[in-house]
């Protein structure tokens, strides 16, 4: 029978950050000290993690952010939005390794079954070793632009093209973002001075004024009362104060890096919560207010991205009392 580890819950100390290793005037000492100066240092001091996971994945991986809320509707298309709890943003990683070699697939394989589907790892694709203190922010990433490193993976997907040219897919998930951690996703204090301003400019922003890509569809389905009475035609009539309100469907095609954060400074600063406005062209031309659930990525090459959300409109705009 198993037994849960008690002593586990809540623990700062973890088995991929050895204290041992991370010892000296210029080193982290403890993995607790790690995660939190990693975020606030401006100059990133050493630090090296306990056989991280640093195969690179192929292009054409994609990253997805889900906020999770209670939406409770009530009468005229009025909705109550509330956070589900305080671990409520989902970072999920699905990552292609396509084309390796018999040796590679094989390390891939054995390192994702050595953590048993439930222990968490660090994914680390440049090591901290040998950077300068300008680049050091760089071993921060995951994936770039993420600094989000702690991961479980209880799936292997596998399929071989013939003899020693394997493709491999794994779905990377962390659970452990807060409300109030959700800005690290994207920002530590040793990143670029350029690149914080970008996040810095766009996540206090209520207006989104990037433009999505076309084709650009929306969806608008009016809120009727349907009655039956006995054999008698159906009757409709109208139903509230707020008849139709439209879903729209964004897509951001081959953008840039920078264009990239972005977008991603603004949609996690909303959670999922906070309503934006949004200006809908014609036929017909208004501005709305919507809230956004969730973000999709997908790396296409070198600086080039696609990214996807799905906006619903809300009648009554809603704003955080204060914003992480």
């Amino acid at each position: 029978m198993n037994t849960l580890n008690k002593t586990r819950f809540w623990n700062l100390e973890k088995d991929y950050y050895v204290d041992s290793e991370n010892v000296g005037s210029d080193f982290y000492n403890n993995y607790e000290s790690f995660i939190k100066g990693s975020k606030i240092d401006s100059n990133l001091k050493n630090f090296k993690y306990n056989n991280p996971f640093s195969f690179i994945p192929s292009y054409n991986s994609s990253v997805s952010i889900t906020f999770l809320n209670k939406v409770s509707s009530y009468g005229d298309n009025y909705i109550s939005i509330e956070p589900r709890s305080l671990n409520r943003i989902i970072f999920e990683a699905n990552l292609s390794f396509d084309n390796r070699n018999d040796d590679e697939s094989s390390n891939i394989v054995e390192y994702i079954n050595s953590k048993k589907g439930a222990d968490y790892f660090p994914l680390q694709m440049i090591d901290r070793n040998g950077l300068s203190n300008e680049n050091a922010y760089k071993s921060l990433f995951s994936i770039k632009p993420y600094f989000v490193q702690e991961f479980s993976c209880n799936k292997i997907t596998s399929s071989s093209t013939y003899k020693g040219d394997n493709n491999i897919q794994l779905i990377f998930l962390n659970d452990l973002i807060t409300q109030t951690t959700v800005r690290n996703i994207i920002y530590v204090n040793s990143m670029p001075e350029d690149k914080k301003q970008i996040v810095n400019e766009y996540w206090h922003k209520e207006k989104l004024d990037i433009r999505p890509s076309y084709p650009l569809s929306r969806e608008e389905d009016f809120k009727v009362s349907n009655v039956n009475l006995g054999s008698s035609k159906t009757y409709i009539e109208k139903d509230g104060v707020n008849p139709k309100l439209a879903t729209i469907n964004l897509n951001f095609n081959g953008i840039d890096d920078d264009t990239l954060l972005k977008l991603l400074a603004f949609f996690l600063s909303k959670q999922g919560y906070e309503s934006f406005e949004f200006e809908l062209e014609k036929p017909e031309k208004k501005v709305i207010n919507v809230t956004a659930s969730k973000i999709q990525h997908t790396f296409l090459y070198m600086n080039s991205h696609n990214v996807s959300i799905s906006i619903s409109e809300v009648p009554v705009r809603r704003k955080f009392f204060f914003k992480p």
